[in-house]
């Protein structure tokens, strides 16, 4: 087993990453020309500098560095020559610091990496949205070295990533620690909302979809099973099918809790929260952020009144997304997901199932989640105002 996971860039915890099977750590700066699958304003404060001391710190270990260069949209400047002439100089500052591997969502800029800078590995990232045979196919043909599969929606599906596994050479990917929805309607435009808040144009980015999803969960806890995750007991069931590398997300996070994912799956056993292992979020250590974020970022005279503001920071700051907060309200208790819990799944298309006809996913749910209820009763007051603010443009 290898993992792929997520970089904080906090120096002192390479040497703990080194302890475990940990081949390789991805990240990027808050912002660059391609943009990634982050908002810049959860990036980590880091400069060309920052990032070559981390990635010399990691090769110490050997372990590899991944730039992430994963955007599922460039604007269309990518056809523009000063665009090209600036990406081939991102590259080889990359080259420079010793960073050879990196991670892209667009056909396009993996041929040009290819085509130009060959000695670089290129990875395909979720956002390429790689869920078939065909589609594995089509990107191994391109020349890519790994592909990350579409992870939200057939980490569960077992006859399709056998299909897919038998169908490529190139090393294959799973991301086990998400909580996505399955099958979700909003990704195309998440991604792309993304894109455009981390290309370097700064314009003022409302993650609509985050928000969105994150009140469809409370309103239905099932939904907290349905999400596709990979359990750190269950990661045997996928090895059986030939995959073998693992990605965890989520960058930025404090170190002692990427230690606690990276432990987790590692042992290949969690007994707790497995919120824990999953949430992007509520974290009780703060996340290093910019000076000055909120008005860097959220401070858009003429494109959102300061004092309506305030009301989605402080959504924000209840759910403790962008802050810290000392108590986890959500819990997943991994005792009362049964052993077996993958058996299920075998012969089941969940994409072609009706939730409400089958009922396992709700069935477990009301045995593992638990929600605090105040927490619950006030976040969704929270939730479903700004929503009704933003959808009838009382926001701006």
């Amino acid at each position: 087993m290898k993992l792929t996971v997520p970089a904080n860039y906090d120096l002192e915890l390479v040497p703990a990453l080194a302890q475990y099977p940990v081949a390789e750590v991805y990240g990027k700066l808050p912002g660059d020309l391609v943009g990634g699958g982050r908002p810049s304003y959860m990036g980590t404060p880091l400069t060309m500098t920052d990032l070559g001391r981390y990635a010399a710190a990691l090769q110490k270990y050997g372990i590899a560095f991944n730039y992430l260069l994963n955007s599922s949209c460039q604007g269309n400047r990518e056809w523009t020559r000063s665009w090209q002439k600036r990406f081939m100089r991102l590259l080889d500052t990359l080259g420079n610091l010793g960073i050879r591997h990196v991670t892209v969502s667009t056909p396009f800029l993996l041929e040009a990496i290819k085509a130009r800078r060959p000695e670089f590995t290129v990875k395909v990232g979720i956002y390429a949205q790689v869920d078939t045979p065909r589609r594995a196919q089509f990107w191994e043909d391109l020349g890519a070295d790994a592909i990350n599969l579409e992870s939200f929606s057939i980490n569960r599906d077992f006859s399709r990533l056998a299909a897919i596994r038998a169908a490529v050479r190139c090393d294959l990917q799973l991301i086990a620690n998400h909580c996505c929805l399955p099958n979700c309607a909003l990704q195309s435009y998440h991604q792309n909302g993304f894109a455009h808040s981390s290309d370097g144009s700064r314009t003022l980015f409302i993650d609509y979809c985050f928000l969105r999803c994150s009140q469809l969960r409370l309103e239905d806890p099932s939904l907290f099973v349905k999400s596709a995750w990979i359990r750190p007991e269950d990661l045997s069931r996928y090895e059986a099918l030939g995959y073998t590398t693992f990605k965890l997300i989520e960058r930025g996070m404090p170190s002692a809790e990427l230690l606690k994912r990276v432990a987790a799956y590692s042992a290949r056993r969690f007994e707790g929260n497995l919120a824990e292992l999953l949430l992007p979020y509520c974290f009780e250590q703060p996340v290093r952020r910019s000076r000055f974020w909120i008005l860097r970022y959220f401070f858009k005279p003429f494109q959102l009144a300061p004092h309506k503001l305030w009301r989605l920071l402080e959504l924000v700051r209840s759910q403790g997304m962008l802050f810290p907060k000392q108590q986890h309200p959500i819990q997943i208790h991994a005792a009362q997901i049964p052993g077996g819990f993958l058996d299920a799944f075998e012969d089941r298309d969940c994409a072609a199932t009706d939730c409400g006809s089958c009922g396992y996913c709700e069935t477990i749910s009301r045995q593992a989640v638990r929600i605090e209820p105040e927490f619950r009763r006030t976040s969704l007051e929270q939730f479903r105002a700004l929503r009704s603010a933003m959808t009838t443009g009382r926001l701006w």
